[in-house]
């Protein structure tokens, strides 16, 4: 999927089988502020798992009235339900401001305003993601008065063994809280597992574990270098009939790189360590430039780790005019288990 522009912000497999993928249109320039959009692909039937091009459908738009800043879709799947949730801003704002607009006029800083702070809309789908309803602004729902600043993951929800749902939010309630930009599971022994970006001098990944009540401090994993990046985290299985119970996670395994894409795997309860891994650079895809960054993981339908990575054509000059992309990869574990450095 090389036709989005930036930021692979989600992929989930709806219960029928079909794939859903979505990311920022940024349509100006690949900075994350002014007239975003947010744009989607699935597969073209419940039997297509994405193993070849003409598997997907064309790109499509799920919202992006106006010239604001549309971001960080992050969407659930309960049932024949799939719940999008994302993030907006006014066009004029910026997370920081003094950011400079195509028409040469200056963004104001994210303020406690209504106009000028973030806002929260959802939206869903009942047809496996072929129609979009009129996204509700949630906002008042959903975060305190006078609070300026927002973001819900990106990456994925999840719906808990019990049917709760539960998507990671950027510094809300208690599993939120000092957190980043997030990403969540339930582990195999049934705690929810908080997986955060790391901050800019931290080095490291924060992971937090717990329950939608009771929720631990974040701690530094040692384990896991982060180059101050999202990342993401999935469930593959529990233990059952076809083998023992395996939480993966992928990241650019670096201190200060966003270019050391690596998937891992644990078979602890609670994901304590990530044992097995392969980098991605072990198959690489021709004419694609170094990917690393952003990512999401799925389960798809045939038992394959279906994954969206974002990569840069080989521009990594830092314009903002340099192109970006995002690139679908399919694996199974046995090629992650057979990497030379396990």
């Amino acid at each position: 999927m090389r036709n989005a522009d930036k930021l692979p912000n989600g992929v989930v497999t709806t219960t029928t089988g079909r794939i859903l993928t979505f990311a920022e249109g940024r349509r100006h320039n690949n900075r994350d502020y002014g007239d975003v959009n947010l744009v989607y692909k699935r597969t073209k039937t419940t039997k297509s798992h994405g193993e070849s091009p003409g598997d997907w459908d064309a790109l499509r738009e799920v919202v992006g009235k106006g010239d604001g800043t549309w971001g960080n879709p992050t969407p659930v799947v309960d049932g024949s339900t799939i719940y999008l949730f994302l993030s907006w801003n006014h066009g004029a704002y910026s997370q920081n401001g003094g950011d400079t607009l195509p028409s040469g006029k200056k963004t104001k800083k994210i303020n406690n305003s209504w106009e000028g702070r973030r806002h929260i809309f959802l939206t869903q789908s009942a047809d496996d993601g072929k129609t979009w309803s009129e996204p509700v602004d949630m906002t008042k729902q959903l975060t305190p008065d006078g609070w300026p600043w927002d973001a819900v993951g990106p990456g994925i929800g999840i719906t808990l063994y019990s049917g709760e749902l539960v998507v990671p939010a950027q510094r809300r309630n208690i599993i939120g809280r000092a957190g980043s930009e997030g990403t969540i599971a339930q582990t195999p022994d049934g705690r929810l597992y908080r997986n955060d970006r790391a901050s800019a001098d931290d080095d490291y990944r924060k992971v937090s574990r717990g329950s939608p009540s009771t929720f631990s401090p974040f701690v530094l994993d040692k384990g896991l270098p982060d180059p101050a990046c999202e990342a993401s985290t999935l469930l593959y299985n529990k233990k059952d009939a076809n083998g023992p119970a395996r939480t993966l996670f992928m990241n650019s395994a670096h201190k200060s790189s966003r270019r050391h894409m690596r998937v891992r795997i644990s078979y602890d309860g609670d994901a304590k360590k990530f044992n097995y891994g392969r980098k991605l650079s072990d198959a690489p895809i021709s004419g694609v430039g170094f990917e690393g960054g952003y990512s999401s993981l799925t389960k798809t339908a045939d038992r394959k780790v279906g994954a969206l990575v974002e990569t840069d054509f080989y521009q990594a000059g830092g314009s903002e005019k340099d192109h970006r992309a995002i690139v679908w990869r399919r694996f199974n574990l046995s090629w992650i288990l057979n990497s030379p450095n396990n």
